[in-house]
């Protein structure tokens, strides 16, 4: 039998759809018929994130959804480093009206 943490990230590695912990829990609950503790979700996902390989983003206004990050997204080209870093500098600047 899996732990929760392989149920959760085997949702969230069947598509790159951003769910929600209450989906995720749904997609398990249909898949595996048992029922979790009410923040069995949320302690899966947070065990998931201390692991260096698993990279799961969550968006920053509620409702929160979780989406698992590919390797490939993870990891930033030298251009696109440097251009995120011209934007900052050019945000910090207009916001110091330096600009």
């Amino acid at each position: 039998m899996k732990s929760y943490p392989e149920l959760v990230l085997e949702v969230l590695e069947s598509d790159n759809t951003p769910r929600t912990a209450a989906e995720i829990e749904a997609a398990i609950l249909a898949n595996t018929g048992s029922t979790p503790h009410p923040t069995a979700v949320h302690g899966a996902l947070n065990a998931l994130r201390r692991r260096p390989e698993i990279t799961i983003t969550m968006t920053a206004k509620p409702p929160r959804k979780f989406r698992l990050v590919t390797a490939s997204e993870a990891v930033k080209t030298h251009a696109e480093i440097s251009d995120e870093f011209e934007r900052n500098l050019w945000a910090a600047r207009q916001g110091r009206e330096q600009a």
